[in-house]
């Protein structure tokens, strides 16, 4: 009678053990306390950056960060902004994940996409209600020439026009105008007497002054000039105007946290007309949902000129 009862113990120890196995081995993996999600990232701060939009540092500051608190607000997160004094550089914090937002120039989103594909666009600014604006090459309104190919042939008969193109960074500035000479089969450092790297706030000036025949700059640029009485627009002429180009987007960085993208998101693009009229700079209306494909043409012309492979 003992022995049978310690067998039919055992038994049940062992079936019961064996259960306990398979339950165990069942349990999913996602289930075990140190798998981590990816929206795991907790900030308690958003840093923005802007680029060089205006002439100095301070005007910058002072033309976008009131939006940039509105949205922390608005997000329940105090906010950092760090104005960038080139293109290049502030696209490049955003990639090292010094910055956690920005608000880049269209070639500065591609140049920094290429290099980190995780940066992500999430919005498009519309200017005077539209997403696009237009890249230019302007001369004085007394030029001898009306057009870019008067001037080209101008500078090849002659002495040499000096024209000027913005930094390397600039869409507009620098690298819509060289895929337009590309597309010319021209060579503007062969045709021209040429230089680059000027800021945007300069070019303007420096072709009123009489330093440069030509100089590139955006139709938005020459509106605020012209609004801060900086320049006489009836004194400059468009010797010619690129097609429609994406307007700037709003980025952030690869890691930043999916929930907070889509909240961000939908706070810029539902911001009402009269909270873009106190929040953005004038003739900014606001901004429309943005997954990045929009700045394909920026894209191509960036993989024209060699800069992109």
């Amino acid at each position: 009678m003992v022995r049978f009862r310690t067998k039919g113990w055992l038994g049940a120890f062992l079936a019961g053990l064996l259960a306990l196995v398979v339950v165990v081995a069942c349990t999913p993996q996602s289930s075990q306390p140190d798998a981590a999600a990816p929206d795991s990232v907790q900030l308690t701060q958003l840093k923005f950056g802007v680029g060089p939009y205006f002439p100095t540092p301070n005007e910058n500051r002072k033309q976008f960060e009131p939006l940039f608190q509105e949205v922390g607000e608005q997000l329940g997160l105090p906010t950092e902004v760090v104005v960038a004094d080139d293109w290049i550089g502030i696209s490049e914090a955003l990639r090292s994940g010094t910055l956690d937002v920005a608000w880049l120039g269209p070639w500065g989103y591609v140049l920094a996409h290429h290099n980190e594909p995780s940066l992500d666009a999430i919005a498009t600014v519309k200017y005077k209600d539209q997403p696009t604006y237009y890249s230019v090459l302007m001369a004085r309104a007394d030029a001898p020439f009306e057009t870019l190919e008067e001037a080209i042939a101008l500078s090849q008969q002659g002495e040499k026009l000096k024209i000027s193109l913005a930094d390397v960074g600039s869409t507009s500035g620098w690298l819509v105008p060289q895929a337009e000479f590309l597309r010319r089969n021209l060579d503007p450092k062969a045709v021209f007497d040429y230089s680059e790297g000027a800021s945007h706030a300069a070019q303007a000036i420096a072709l009123l002054n009489g330093q440069v025949d030509i100089a590139s700059d955006y139709d938005r640029n020459l509106d605020v000039l012209t609004s801060e009485g900086k320049i006489d627009k009836s004194q400059i002429k468009i010797i010619w105007q690129s097609d429609p180009l994406p307007n700037d987007p709003i980025v952030v960085r690869g890691d930043f946290p999916e929930d907070l993208k889509a909240r961000l998101q939908e706070v810029l693009v539902n911001l009402t007309p009269e909270q873009t009229e106190t929040l953005l700079p004038p003739n900014y209306t606001g901004f429309v949902v943005s997954d990045g494909s929009n700045y394909a043409p920026i894209e191509t012309a960036g993989k024209s000129v060699g800069k992109l492979k």
